[in-house]
C-alpha cells in the first residue's frame, strides 16, 4: 500500500513506516498466544478454557499502565518514550520463554502487557502528529493492514516454530525482534517534541485527562470503542481450541488459516482506506460490523462444515480489521496536538480493559467437557454479536465526522 502524497516526505514517511513494522512485529507477539493454546496445554498443563487470563492479564496490565501515564508522556519526547517501552516489553517476552508453569506465564505476559499499551498510545499519537486529517483514512488503514500481515506472516511462522520446535522459541524470538526495533528507533526515529507545551504549574499537566472526558463525543468515543473491543475479544481468545477442540479443525492447517485471513483482511483495508478518505465513514463502518456478525454467527452459532472455515475465517477477520481502522480513524479526529498521547493512551486503556475483561468473562462462562471440547461459545458469540451492533449506531449518532470537536480543527 502507498502513502498518501501528503505523507511522501521523509520524516513522515519515517515515522509511518516504522511505526507499521513495530505494529507487526508487537501484534505478533500478541497473537501468538491464541493459537498457541493447545501447545500450551500439551506443554505446561494450561487449562483450555483459562486462555481468557492469559490475553485478559496483559491486558489489564496494559490498560493500568497507560491509564497511570496518560496525563504525563505528552511531556516528553516521542522518541524516547517509545523506546524506553519497546526495550522494557522486548525482555518480558525473552523472560516468558522461560516459564515453567501457567501461572509463571501469565504474570511474566501481563508485565509485558504494561509495556506495550504506552509504547502503542506514543507511536500511535505520532502517526497522527505527522498526518494531516484528510489523509489519515489511508494512513490508518495502512496501519491497520500490520494486523493482516502480522497474521499472514508472524502467526504462522510462530505455529511452525512451535510445532517442529516449541513454543518457548516464538516468545525468544519476538522479545529479541522487540529489542532490535528498540535500537533501530534510537539510530532513525526522528525526535518529536514539537507537541511539548510549557505549563506554568502540574495542575495544568493533570488537566489533560479531564478536559478530555469533559466532552461527550470523547466519552462516547470511548464506550464504543470499548464495547467493541469487549465483542471481539469474547470471541476471539477461544477460537483457536474451539476450531481444534470443538469444530476438529487440522492443527497442522493452523497456520494456512491464519495466512488466508490475513491476506484477505490486507487486500479489503486498501479499498476501505480509500472510502474513508472519500468521505464514506460511518456507513462504511456500519455495514462491516453487520457482514462481521454474520460471520461470527455462522462459525460459532451454526456449527460449519470443517471445509468451510477457511472462508468464514478469512471473512470475519477482514471485516473485524476494516471495522477497527475506521473506527481508529473516526476518532483519531477528535485531540487536539497537544492531547494526542494522552488520548491514545485512554483510548488503549479503555481498550486493554475491555479486552481483559472479555478474556475473564469467557473464561467464566466457558467450561472443558471431558473430551476438552469448549462448552458455551454460542453463548459468548451471541452477546459479541449484540455489542458489535450497537457499536456503529452509537458512533455514528455522537460522533459524526463532520462535526467534530473545535480542538480537532486545530489538527
Amino acid at each position: 500500500m502507498t502513502l498518501p502524497k501528503a505523507e511522501q516526505s521523509t520524516p513522515n514517511k519515517l515515522v509511518i513506516r516504522l511505526a507499521f513494522l513495530i505494529n507487526i512485529i508487537s501484534l505478533g507477539g500478541f497473537m501468538m498466544v491464541v493459537p498457541l493454546g493447545p501447545d500450551l496445554v500439551d506443554s505446561i498443563n494450561f487449562n483450555p478454557a483459562h486462555i481468557g487470563y492469559l490475553i485478559g492479564g496483559s491486558m489489564f496490565g496494559s490498560a493500568l499502565m497507560t491509564w497511570l501515564l496518560a496525563g504525563h508522556i505528552d511531556k516528553y519526547d516521542r522518541k524516547n518514550v517509545l523506546v524506553i517501552f519497546l526495550l522494557l516489553r522486548g525482555i518480558c517476552l525473552i523472560a516468558c520463554g522461560f516459564a515453567i508453569s501457567p501461572l509463571i506465564l501469565i504474570l511474566l505476559f501481563t508485565l509485558s502487557g504494561c509495556f506495550t499499551g504506552p509504547a502503542s498510545s506514543v507511536l500511535m499519537a505520532s502517526v497522527i502528529d505527522v498526518t494531516p486529517p484528510p489523509h489519515r483514512g489511508r494512513v490508518m488503514a495502512f496501519l491497520g493492514s500490520a494486523f493482516s500481515i502480522a497474521a499472514v506472516i508472524m502467526v504462522p511462522i510462530s505455529l511452525w516454530i512451535s510445532l517442529y520446535f516449541s513454543w518457548q522459541i516464538n516468545f525468544w524470538f519476538f522479545g529479541l525482534l522487540g529489542c532490535a526495533l528498540a535500537l533501530v528507533c534510537v539510530l532513525i526515529f526522528p525526535k518529536m517534541t514539537a507537541h511539548i507545551q510549557p505549563h506554568k504549574n502540574d495542575v495544568q499537566n493533570i488537566s489533560v485527562v479531564r478536559q478530555l472526558f469533559s466532552q461527550l463525543k470523547v466519552k462516547v468515543a470511548f464506550l464504543v470503542v470499548g464495547l467493541q473491543i469487549f465483542a471481539h475479544f469474547l470471541i476471539i481468545s477461544n477460537f483457536s481450541a474451539y476450531f481444534q477442540f470443538n469444530l476438529s479443525f487440522p492443527r497442522e492447517h493452523m497456520s494456512a488459516l491464519y495466512f488466508s485471513g490475513g491476506l484477505a483482511s490486507f487486500i479489503m483495508l486498501q479499498f476501505s482506506g480509500r472510502l474513508f478518505d472519500q468521505g464514506i465513514r460511518h456507513q462504511l463502518h456500519l455495514v462491516s460490523a453487520l457482514l462481521a456478525v454474520v460471520t461470527i454467527y455462522c462459525i460459532f452459532i451454526s456449527t460449519p462444515k470443517t471445509e468451510y472455515l477457511f472462508v468464514l475465517f478469512a471473512l470475519m477477520m477482514t471485516f473485524s480489521t476494516i471495522r477497527t481502522s475506521v473506527t481508529g480513524s473516526i476518532v483519531s479526529h477528535l485531540p487536539a496536538p497537544p492531547q494526542r498521547a494522552a488520548f491514545m493512551s485512554l483510548n488503549n486503556t479503555v481498550s486493554n480493559i475491555a479486552s481483559g475483561a472479555a478474556g475473564f468473562l469467557s473464561v467464566a462462562v466457558l467450561s472443558v467437557d471431558e473430551n476438552s471440547n469448549i462448552i458455551g461459545m454460542d453463548v459468548v458469540a451471541m452477546v459479541s454479536i449484540i455489542l458489535t451492533v450497537i457499536s456503529p449506531i452509537l458512533l455514528w449518532k455522537w460522533v459524526n465526522h463532520k462535526m467534530l470537536l473545535p480542538s480537532a480543527k486545530l489538527c
